[in-house]
C-alpha cells in the first residue's frame, strides 16, 4: 500500500472563519480553498496549534507537509470550546516534502493511480457498493479494529478518489466508524492531496462524501485556473 495511503490511515485516528490559503511550491502558487462548511484551524488559536504542531511533527517524520487543515465550524467552535470531545468532519491538504518544488504531471497522475490500484488490490470494478460490500463486512466483525482499503472509487484527468474505512476505539472510550476518501493527483503540476473524513452513517455516505471530494477538487481546479 502506497505511503499517501497509510498517512491517511495514520491521521484518521486523531480527531476562525473560513478563507482561501495561498500555498507557495516552488514557483507556482496554489489557492487552496476550505470545503463548503468548513473552516481553516488557526495557529492564533491554542488547541488549533497543538493539533497542527502535533500534525506538522507526526507527518513531517514521514516525509510528507500539511499544506491546510480544515473542519466543519460548527464542530470546530465546539471543539475549541471544550464543549465536542472528537471532530467528525475535517480534511487536509497534504504534499510530499520531496515534491513541493518538483513538477508532478497528469501522466504521472495516471501512473500513481495504476499503482494506488495495483498495491490496494482494488476489487473488480469502480463501485461505491462494492466499497458498501467491504464495510459491511469489517462491521460484521464485532472486535474489529483496524482500517479496509476501499479502493479508486473513480477517476478523473487529474487523479483519482480513493476511499478507506475505519473503525476504532477513540480516546473518549467510543466506538468509531470512520470515512476517509481522498483525491491524489496533479494540480497545476504539483502532486497536491486532499483528505476529507467523516461519519460512516449509512450506504449512502460512501457516495456522498466521494460527491463531496469531487466537488472540492472541481472547486480547487477553478481557484487556480484550471
Amino acid at each position: 500500500m502506497s505511503k499517501r495511503v497509510l498517512i491517511a490511515v495514520f491521521c484518521m485516528a486523531f480527531a476562525g472563519r473560513a478563507h482561501a490559503a495561498d500555498v507557495q511550491l516552488g514557483n507556482v502558487t496554489l489557492k487552496l480553498d476550505p470545503p463548503a462548511g468548513e473552516c481553516a484551524f488557526d495557529p492564533g488559536q491554542a488547541s488549533d496549534k497543538r493539533m497542527i504542531d502535533f500534525l506538522n511533527t507526526a507527518l513531517g517524520n514521514g516525509g510528507i507537509d500539511l499544506l491546510g487543515m480544515n473542519a466543519d465550524c460548527g464542530e470546530l467552535r465546539d471543539w475549541r470550546a471544550g464543549s465536542l470531545p472528537l471532530l467528525k468532519h475535517f480534511a487536509q491538504y497534504q504534499i510530499a516534502k520531496a515534491s513541493r518544488t518538483t513538477s508532478f504531471t497528469l501522466k504521472e497522475a495516471a501512473a500513481a493511480c495504476a499503482q494506488t490500484r495495483e498495491q490496494g488490490a482494488k476489487m473488480a470494478s469502480d463501485s461505491t457498493g462494492e466499497a458498501n460490500d467491504s464495510i459491511h463486512k469489517a462491521n460484521s466483525k464485532i472486535d474489529f479494529q483496524g482500517q479496509t482499503f476501499l479502493g479508486v472509487l473513480a477517476q478523473d484527468p487529474n487523479g483519482c478518489y480513493v476511499g478507506m474505512f475505519q473503525k476504532y476505539k477513540a480516546e473518549t472510550g467510543a466506538i468509531v466508524s470512520q470515512l476517509n476518501v481522498f483525491f491524489m493527483g496533479s494540480i497545476k503540476d504539483r502532486a497536491v492531496n486532499f483528505y476529507l473524513w467523516g461519519p460512516h452513517e449509512n450506504d449512502a455516505s460512501v457516495a456522498t462524501m466521494l460527491t463531496a471530494v469531487q466537488a472540492q477538487v472541481a472547486k480547487v481546479k477553478s481557484a487556480n485556473g484550471l
